[in-house]
């Protein structure tokens, strides 16, 4: 002590030292008494202001939880509110609300110190809410639990100012910040989705209900906003799987899912018009061009180098983006009620705006009109593929103990409105006026049920989907093919003997027909969607087959879909189903149109698929060829000697084989293992014969190219000794009855099979005879002196 008073320079004021320690000494207990009185005050006051005279222990206690605040709002928020540390934001501010918002409108918040943690000095505000709000829900201290929830409620609030008045925060752009949280792939989607929902459900706490539409649109919609812009300017190898993740999460939540039907839900009635919306921009990233003006471009130079790269890319982001798309249509169709009402309603409505796709004047267009007014063919094929996913869980197993509970009276129904729409469960329009499998005589009317689920819903969506999307492809697939060919033709002309400008000119158009035809080939052959295609077609040939053997009785007036699996029995019974009254054509072409292009472009698709695909195919083209009254339409019932070619384990002579080839082994057992097998033969000449009849005849040249697949059929099944049998049989019982009032039906096959080989035999006479006048012409010079296009159509 002395040691002190001697190093001071004011103990010489003092007459001796010991009086100078004596002052010393009895200042310091009061100096020590003062500090300790107030500390205590502090705390007493700290703990509350309002309560004076707390003990010591609860002082303590507060103390103890001032210091735990503290620390949480250092770690969470990055701030302190009683003195200032460098390495934290200090703001003057009496609660933990006001400080954070003062600390949201800071322009550049630093602390003294510069090694610092990168949340502190985080100016987004969304961003910096957001890692708040997860720093909160991973907290673990005790004694906190209150103080942590209000935080979290702060942080919403906040986070819903941010949103409705991003205004207030100058120079930030809080949606895009928004958008930009479900960029990162390290975000915890859980965690994100807890963010989102807690936003909307402070915001709907603290609005009217009446007002919570309008609020939901002004936070959210310019996120959709945002995406919607992106989605446009993207193709199939640049668009965003994080928009995907932004998307699910808000099809989760009531208040957003219906924002992005309000968002989707163009403002005209033309069906283009869907494609200029959000869920549209997403649908028309495809391979294909968006829109009739854009060109098709993926393939570069397909004459001069392989695409082998191209062919195998296209196929996995299809199958990637389709994934995506049916994810967030599946939690839109979960979220509620209400939800699958209006998901329904966008999808019906959509497809409906776009029936002119199907239109058979469409079919040799190139995009001219059809691009104006209605979506492209990429958009009409995703939306094929969500639906064929949204499908799946009621195609995977079919087996005999249950039938899909599907309502064949589906499409003779129409909703006068929207209640009804809801309340019937039916979504899509205009079925009513579609051709039938069977017409409604005069007279007399279609069943309907009175509602109908949601399987029966999704169904007939997807075959609609299907009929406008996948066929119209398929259609200009085929259609291309031949301009190809007739091109090539011109190609070897123009090589051998024409100018070099025009064998320019062909080898241009030649690139881009085949540009044209590889990117329609990828886009029909993604392997997945062949998968699901199989499926669909293998569940929609059990259930018709079922429907046709359903026999409507006085109790299926409710509900007319098949209850119980009827096994199938030849002849069938002559009572035909009035529900076939009810069933769209488009649901057998669809499956025959898939087929004919799996037996050109995917043989081993069949091979993959096995005897669930080809079993009940075969037995649905078996069942519809037995009699017209089943199947009213000669060029339909034509058609399915068609898909019949198409099962034959016969490769294509016009195709070069897969690769790997996977045989034919399971087409071969088709046709001699099938338990109706059978009745191939008889059904199949039952409709050669058919049609000439009397009301089903059709065009005198039409009827080769109908009997020409089925030549093809009998000469395969001859070699079989079992089918050989069959036509022995049929052949033997035709001339024992030779004199019968109604011939028998192999002597009809017989005499038409005479009257066209007579017929073709004519035909080639005739084309000889003008094929020796054209030889002579040429020969004496007469055919230089024809005009080009005359010599053209002679060639």
């Amino acid at each position: 002590m002395c040691d002190n008073i001697r190093g001071n320079p004011f103990a010489g004021l003092f007459s001796t030292d010991n009086d100078a320690v004596s002052f010393s000494s009895e200042h310091r207990a009061v100096d020590d008494g003062a500090d300790d009185a107030s500390c205590a005050e502090r705390r007493s006051s700290g703990a509350s202001k309002d309560e004076p005279g707390i003990p010591v222990e609860n002082a303590t206690e507060t103390a103890d939880l001032d210091d735990k605040v503290d620390r949480l709002m250092a770690h969470v928020f990055g701030l302190t509110l009683r003195r200032a540390q460098d390495s934290l934001v200090f703001v003057d501010a009496d609660s933990i609300e006001h400080a954070v918002f003062e600390r949201l409108m800071l322009p550049d918040p630093k602390p003294k110190a510069r090694d610092v943690d990168s949340h502190v000095v985080q100016t987004q505000v969304i961003t910096y809410l957001y890692e708040c709000y997860c720093r909160l829900k991973r907290y673990q201290t005790n004694g906190v639990e209150d103080t942590v929830r209000n935080a979290c409620q702060i942080v919403l609030r906040n986070a819903n100012t941010a949103l409705q008045e991003p205004d207030l925060f100058q120079y930030q752009e809080i949606h895009s910040q928004f958008v930009a949280l479900f960029m990162n792939d390290v975000t915890s989607e859980s965690e994100l989705s807890s963010f989102v929902s807690g936003i909307v459900e402070e915001l709907i706490a603290v609005n009217r209900e009446s007002d919570v539409e309008d609020v939901v649109t002004k936070s959210f919609s310019p996120v959709l906003d945002i995406i919607h812009k992106e989605a446009v300017q993207s193709n199939l190898f640049t668009f965003c799987k994080q928009w995907f993740a932004l998307l699910n999460t808000f099809s989760t939540i009531d208040p957003l899912a219906k924002l992005i039907i309000r968002h989707s839900t163009p403002k005209n009635n033309q069906g283009c018009g869907y494609s200029e919306t959000l869920l549209g921009a997403l649908f028309s990233i495809s391979c294909l061009p968006k829109t009739s003006k854009d060109p098709y471009d993926l393939f570069d130079k397909p004459l001069r180098q392989p695409n082998t790269i191209m062919e195998e890319t296209i196929p996995v982001a299809m199958g990637s983006l389709s994934e995506a798309l049916h994810k967030v249509f599946h939690s839109l169709l979960k979220c509620s009620t209400e939800l699958r009402h209006l998901t329904l309603q966008w999808l019906g409505n959509c497809l409906h705006a776009n029936a002119n796709r199907g239109k058979l004047w469409n079919s040799h267009m190139e995009m001219g009109l059809l691009g104006v007014l209605c979506v492209s063919d990429g958009f009409m094929l995703n939306i094929g593929n969500v639906l064929l996913r949204l499908c799946q869980p009621f195609c995977a197993k079919l087996n005999d103990a249950k039938v899909p509970k599907i309502d064949p009276t589906y499409c003779s129904a129409e909703a006068k409105d929207e209640a009804e729409s809801l309340q019937r469960g039916i979504h899509m329009k205009g079925l009513s006026s579609e051709t039938c499998l069977i017409p409604t005589p005069e007279g007399e009317s279609r069943p309907t049920a009175d509602s109908f689920g949601f399987i029966t819903e999704c169904f007939f969506l997807t075959h609609r989907a299907l009929d406008l999307g996948y066929r119209v492809i398929l259609d200009k697939f085929l259609k291309t093919n031949q301009d190809l060919a007739r091109i090539q033709r011109a190609y070897n002309d123009a090589r051998t003997g024409g100018s070099s400008e025009v064998l320019e000119l062909i080898t241009q158009r030649m690139e881009t027909e085949m540009t044209k035809y590889l990117t329609l080939k990828a886009s029909l052959l993604v392997p997945k969607m062949l998968e699901h295609l199989a499926k669909f077609h293998a569940m929609t040939a059990f259930w018709l087959t079922q429907v046709n053997l359903h026999i409507v009785t006085e109790e299926d007036k409710q509900n007319f879909a098949p209850k119980e699996y009827t096994p199938v029995t030849f002849p069938l019974s002559e009572t035909v189903p009035i529900t076939l009254r009810c069933i769209p054509e488009f649901v057998v072409e669809n499956t025959i149109g898939f087929l004919c292009f799996l037996r050109r472009l995917s043989p081993n698709t069949f091979e993959e698929q096995g005897p669930s695909f080809l079993n009940p195919i075969l037995t649905e083209i078996i069942v519809l060829m037995e009699s017209q009254h089943r199947l009213y339409n000669p060029h339909l019932r034509a058609r399915l000697a068609e898909s019949l070619e198409a099962l034959l384990p016969t490769a294509d002579e016009n195709v070069a084989p897969a690769t790997p080839n996977l045989g034919t082994f399971h087409r071969e057992q088709l046709f001699l293992t099938h338990p109706y097998r059978q009745q191939i033969i008889v059904n199949l000449l039952y409709v050669f014969v058919s049609i000439e009849m009397t009301g089903q005849s059709v065009q005198f040249e039409q009827k080769f190219n109908y009997r020409r697949p089925m030549y093809i059929v009998m000469d395969y099944l001859w070699k079989l000794a079992e089918h050989r049998n069959n036509f022995i049989t049929l052949a033997q019982e035709a001339e024992s009855n030779m004199e019968a009032v109604q011939p028998p039906l192999f002597l009809r096959f017989i005499n038409l099979l005479m009257n066209d080989a007579v017929f073709l035999l004519d035909e080639a006479l005739s084309n000889m005879a003008q094929l020796r006048q054209m030889l002579q012409a040429r020969e004496s010079g007469e055919w230089n002196k024809l005009p080009p296009n005359e010599r053209e159509q002679q060639a």
